[in-house]
């Protein structure tokens, strides 16, 4: 895979991060339409109870259409810290959660105007944690269809959907013992859970 070509994501999915060491170069979409009920403001983690949706509140715009570069977050509630209490609940007793817990939850405070720019944060923040170089390139306009050597997967990696060849092999999740395992949720059950594994699982086929 030479190019791929990414919406932006909250944490985003396993398959996400998969897409990303295996491609030359990284696009982020940055002339769509925002979309609700999508990866773009939301992430999926494990809970006691079963997984548990993790949404950002965008502040409310009057256009049916908004460009995601101007997509807000609204700061009037207290979002982060429910977000970040329902990580520690989740993860805090997995294997390691003490040497990557810092950063995720920081990230979560980085306090962005803007969904795009806040999402980058944390997207960036990850790829460290994995030891992964990438540069992240913005698109510079919106494109319908790409060439054959893109690998588009905007309208792909959504809560509803999944790629078909996603690898769904299986590793040790937190709450194993109440429930089976579950394929693809955040990032950050892959790294709270398998730690510097994380990377040589997001490069099997």
């Amino acid at each position: 895979m030479s190019n791929v070509i990414l919406t932006t994501a909250y944490f985003p999915p396993i398959e996400y991060f998969k897409s990303i060491v295996r491609a030359e170069n990284i696009f982020i979409e940055a002339f769509e339409n925002y979309s609700r009920q999508s990866y773009r403001n939301r992430c999926n983690v494990l809970s006691c109870n079963g997984v548990l949706p993790l949404s950002i509140p965008i502040t409310k715009n009057n256009n049916i259409k908004q460009n995601i570069l101007d997509v807000q977050i609204d700061y009037s509630t207290y979002w982060q810290r429910i977000h970040k209490n329902a990580i520690i609940s989740a993860y805090g007793k997995s294997p390691f959660f003490i040497y990557y817990s810092d950063l995720i939850l920081n990230s979560i405070d980085n306090n962005k105007k803007y969904l795009f720019d806040f999402n980058l944060v944390i997207i960036e923040n990850i790829l460290k944690i994995l030891n992964f170089k990438a540069e992240l390139k913005k698109t510079n306009s919106f494109i319908k269809n790409y060439e054959t050597n893109f690998l588009d997967l905007r309208c792909h990696i959504h809560p509803k959907q999944s790629i078909n060849n996603f690898n769904k092999t299986p590793y040790i999740q937190t709450f194993n013992d109440r429930f089976e395992f579950i394929p693809n949720l955040s990032i950050i059950d892959l790294i709270f859970n398998l730690g510097t594994d994380s990377l040589l699982y997001l490069n099997q086929k």
